[in-house]
């Protein structure tokens, strides 16, 4: 046994071998420490204490277990990115990294809004288009309740998305809950590839402006992306907004890929500086400008690592107009390292990286990891020096702490009624009933009817959509109906005082269940407060890319020295 976890120990520490990164940085396998004997030593009493663990403690540990714990220990200790992957994280991150699973195609939720909940889940859009799922008939609204006979009802909804997964051609049988029959439905379905999108929405938020989520950077999101915006019109476009809030990163050559798009060739788009030789690299756009329309990049406090690439880039380059909430501040490269028989891995912090005016946008991480992650903002970091650089035109922007946007503006916050209303997934699930035709005089609402045909006239034209739905008086007295049903106490002038933001989720709920997230998607953004800022301030990104100067009234950022 002890030999066993001293060769593992090795593999961990001395051999590991290189799979890739989170951002694509390549660097060389480590060497062995110059004072072996240390090293031995070292090796020993890891294993000794193992050996007294496994022989002397209430319970029985695993050896996985007790290994995989220091490992991730071990690089707790280093910094807030380096981290470990067990085979089932292992597995996850290369699907994400891949952009691709195999699986039903069903995006599912917990029935409950407790994030411990466990039981039933709900399919919330219509299945993945060619998706096994839809080819079986499975829907929007269908309630799973056993998965291959077995009752999920104790099952974490994690728990329920893994079971659901497996190899191509393997099968699984599932059983729902459709709302209007009254018994319960089976579908044997066999699972096969499902790409992982990761640019969901891409589409006109006014004439002539498109609008584009990123979600994360993975294999194919420039390729994703380049094909959205040429759907759309590409350089005819008039503007275009480029949304990374709350998106984590990724590969770093999918956020060169991604900023190459809209600057010039040969402009540095990021430097990463290393201990070892080949971590130290610089990068530059490959290709000619693609798209010379205006550009406006959405970002918040979790945007980061690959989407700090990007915003830090075009900010630098005077090419895109910032807009949102300081970004999260995570300047670190990480490589990933295969160990063991391929199935575990370690994500090792690497080198650092800088945009191309020079700035190490990575926050200070000396204090708690707690602090690290949940309070960029906490008392006394807004006092903390930050250095100053200079874009093209020799606009003065921050490192040392996130990209600071151009334009700050904060995401309205939810009052307590609309937290109430949100928290208790109250607009889902009048939706859904809705949608289920279980209201008797739901026929009066005109309700968008889930078709084929509707479904493809929404493809053609955005208005066919939102033609068929809107939120009447006569819906909102049935929805306050409702809410009595369910025991939520409200008075007509709480209804009253959030009329729009109730009549825009009621008809983003309906809109996801009849038509899919996209839809949905288009009528949510339309109370969103920095989608609409970004529209505003559309004319001074054209005079950004045209110039390299904006306005004093734009540049709404103090600098501080």
């Amino acid at each position: 046994m002890k030999h066993r976890f001293a060769v593992l120990v090795i593999i961990v520490i001395l051999t590991s071998s290189l799979a890739g990164g989170f951002l694509g940085t390549k660097v060389s396998a480590g060497s062995a420490p110059a004072d072996q004997a240390s090293s031995n030593e070292f090796i020993r009493e890891f294993t000794e204490a193992i050996d007294v663990i496994q022989k002397n403690h209430v319970d029985n540990i695993s050896a996985d277990k007790l290994v995989y714990s220091a490992i991730k220990g071990m690089l707790r200790t280093l910094d807030p990115h380096s981290s470990f992957f067990d085979p089932e994280e292992f597995a996850r991150l290369r699907e994400d990294q891949h952009s691709k699973y195999y699986g039903l195609g069903i995006r599912v939720r917990a029935l409950t809004p407790r994030a411990e909940a466990r039981g039933r889940v709900v399919i919330v859009e219509p299945p993945t288009p060619g998706s096994p799922a839809l080819k079986r008939g499975l829907r929007a609204g269908d309630v799973i309740t056993r998965v291959n006979g077995e009752s999920i009802d104790e099952w974490t909804q994690d728990e329920v998305v893994a079971h659901l997964r497996g190899p191509r051609g393997t099968t699984v049988e599932v059983t729902i809950e459709r709302p209007g029959i009254r018994n319960p439905l089976q579908f044997k379905v066999e699972r096969d590839e499902i790409p992982i999108i990761t640019v969901p929405y891409a589409f006109e938020v006014k004439p002539g402006i498109g609008y584009f989520k990123v979600d994360r950077f993975a294999e194919t999101t420039a390729d994703e992306l380049r094909k959205k915006l040429e759907k759309l019109g590409g350089n005819k476009m008039t503007g275009l907004i480029l949304d990374l809030r709350d998106n984590p990163g990724g590969l770093l050559n999918q956020a060169i890929g991604v900023t190459d798009f809209f600057v010039r060739k040969n402009d540095l788009i990021v430097s990463t500086l290393g201990r070892m030789p080949n971590s130290t690299l610089r990068y530059w756009a490959p290709s000619l400008e693609k798209f010379s329309v205006p550009v406006v990049v959405l970002v918040n406090k979790h945007s980061a690592s690959a989407s700090e690439i990007v915003a830090g880039a075009l900010q630098d380059h005077d090419r895109g107009l910032i807009v949102g909430e300081t970004t999260f501040g995570k300047g670190l490269v990480q490589s990933v390292y295969t160990m063991g028989n391929n199935n575990i891995g370690m994500a090792l912090t690497t080198a650092r990286y800088y945009t191309p005016s020079n700035r190490l946008i990575q926050r200070d991480y000396s204090g708690s990891a707690f602090d690290y992650y949940n309070l960029p903002d906490a008392p006394g970091n807004e006092n903390r020096k930050r250095e100053v650089r200079k874009t093209d035109s020799g606009r003065e922007v921050l490192g040392g702490g996130g990209v600071t946007p151009d334009v700050a503006v904060s995401l309205r916050e939810l009052n307590r009624f609309e937290a109430l209303l949100t928290s208790r997934f109250v607009f889902f699930e009048y939706a859904r009933r809705l949608a289920s035709g279980q209201v008797p005089a739901a026929s009066r609402f005109n309700l968008p009817v889930k078709s084929d045909e509707v479904k493809a006239s929404t493809q053609r034209d955005d208005s066919a959509a939102t033609s068929k739905f809107e939120v009447t008086d006569a819906v909102l007295d049935d929805f306050k109906e409702y809410l009595r049903s369910q025991k939520i106490e409200f008075t007509d002038q709480d209804v009253k005082d959030n009329v729009d933001f109730i009549k825009r989720r009621i008809k983003q709920e309906v809109f996801n269940t009849a038509f899919g997230l996209e839809e949905g998607y288009r009528v949510a953004i339309q109370g969103d407060t920095q989608v609409l800022k970004a529209l505003d301030v559309m004319p001074q990104a054209k005079e950004l890319m045209m110039t390299g100067r904006l306005s004093p009234v734009v540049q709404t950022q103090e600098i501080k020295k």
